[in-house]
């Protein structure tokens, strides 16, 4: 395949890899509690205890790898190094989205920054629930099937 078939690449996983060989290489190498399809265009992986914050989510187009998505432990600690360190990689951010929406349980607070490298878009997000908060980085390749950056 042309280097530009694969516009990001995380761990073993680049973007066009087929559905089924991201299936493959989660069950074979990876030491996840849990690998499910959730429908025809999502692959979810994770641990069953929360605490871990292991979880990857894998978005397909017509059967290729076009977005993932990576929780990691959530720190404001976190956010900083990791939006300093996508600044110095891709300088600012090309989206910022920021809202607070009412859930059945409080408020859902979203903090995203979105940088472009080229069709992708690299991204860190950080929500709070009332109970939790969560941050996750996430890679979109421009694709036909949804709009990029996904927030």
């Amino acid at each position: 395949m042309p280097a530009a078939a694969h516009a990001f690449e995380v761990a073993e996983f680049k973007s066009g890899m087929a559905q089924n060989e991201v299936k493959t290489l989660l069950l074979a190498n990876w030491n996840f509690d849990r690998v499910q399809e959730l429908s025809d265009d999502v692959i979810l992986a994770y641990d069953n205890d929360p605490s871990i914050a292991r979880r990857y989510q894998f978005r397909f187009c017509k059967g290729k790898l076009a977005g993932f998505e990576q929780d990691v432990r959530p720190s404001l600690k976190s956010l900083i190094i990791t939006v300093n360190n996508y600044n110095n990689q891709y300088g600012q951010p090309a989206r910022v989205y920021s809202n607070t929406h009412i859930v059945s349980n409080g408020e859902k607070a979203v903090f995203a920054l979105f940088w472009k490298n080229g069709v992708d878009h690299i991204g860190v997000k950080y929500i709070v629930l009332p109970n939790v908060e969560q941050m996750s980085l996430s890679f979109d390749s421009h694709n036909l099937c949804y709009s990029t950056p996904r927030i």
